[in-house]
């Protein structure tokens, strides 16, 4: 399985091929039996009724990479296997000030439950048991120094399990996120991404499941300096186990938003 490949490079070759040809048969089928083109399969639970958001935002992250998908193009920044998920960090995109970071796992068990009747029918209802845990960053400089550090803990900004419920052609067995941090702080000249995601299996049993990468920033995610009222100090343990040589590392307390998760009722039968 393409979630297996032993790196980064191989995984986007193999995810590249089962991407081609899950699209390519889905347009077989649409030229064979043209009443279904465009039509969600049976299994894929309606489009959502969002309560306190903007259905939108949720398009538009999942046709963003989708639509990218169909046309060939994968963006793919790292990649990890973990506890039999495959984790992947996509695009990291200069929005309206702050970086939006788009991530996927991908091989997460769908959980079905039948509710009490609504009007008479029955309720099927598809859960997606996954916790994302938080997404936390170091930033080095030139010298391998920890110059500051990035906490984020938690769902992130905006989450869509099974996106097949908006974009009829997205591929199964998918979670999207987007997680909104804060410009980079000048003068980084890597950047260490700590990815962490709790799934539960079908025994009840919970594992975590981590990634960690390490990339070159680009000149577009870099901000301002982080003044003080952005910056707190580390702990000095914290601080000395970062950076041996005395120096403590900033850490950004900017507060998270609120985070938006995907989970509506899902069919009717």
């Amino acid at each position: 399985m393409a979630r297996a490949a032993p790196d980064r490079d191989r995984y986007r070759d193999d995810l590249r091929a089962l991407l081609r040809a899950w699209f390519a048969d889905l347009a077989d089928i649409g030229n064979r039996f043209p009443m279904l083109r465009g039509q969600p399969s049976p299994f894929v639970p309606p489009p959502p009724k969002v309560r306190g958001g903007d259905v939108r935002d949720w398009q538009e992250l999942a046709e963003s990479q989708v639509g990218s998908w169909r046309e060939g193009k994968l963006e793919l920044l790292e990649s990890a296997e973990a506890q039999g998920l495959r984790l992947d960090l996509l695009r990291v995109s200069n929005v309206a000030g702050h970086l939006a970071v788009d991530v996927a796992v991908w091989g997460v068990p769908e959980e079905m439950q039948q509710d009490e009747q609504e009007a008479g029918k029955p309720v099927l209802r598809v859960s997606v048991p996954l916790v994302f845990k938080g997404l936390s960053l170091r930033f080095f400089d030139a010298k391998g120094t920890v110059i500051a550090r990035l906490d984020g803990g938690g769902e992130p900004a905006l989450r869509l399990d099974m996106p097949a419920r908006l974009v009829v052609d997205a591929p199964p067995g998918l979670t999207l996120g987007r997680y909104e941090l804060p410009m980079f702080p000048p003068g980084v000249a890597e950047v260490e991404w700590t990815l962490a995601a709790q799934v539960r299996a079908a025994s009840g049993e919970t594992r975590i499941a981590q990634a960690i990468w390490k990339t070159k920033p680009e000149p577009s995610w870099a901000g301002s300096a982080w003044v003080d009222d952005k910056v707190v100090a580390e702990s000095e343990s914290e601080a000395k186990a970062a950076a041996p040589d005395g120096t403590r590392p900033a850490v950004a307390t900017t507060p998270a938003p609120k985070a938006r998760h995907a989970a509506w009722p899902i069919r009717e039968q």
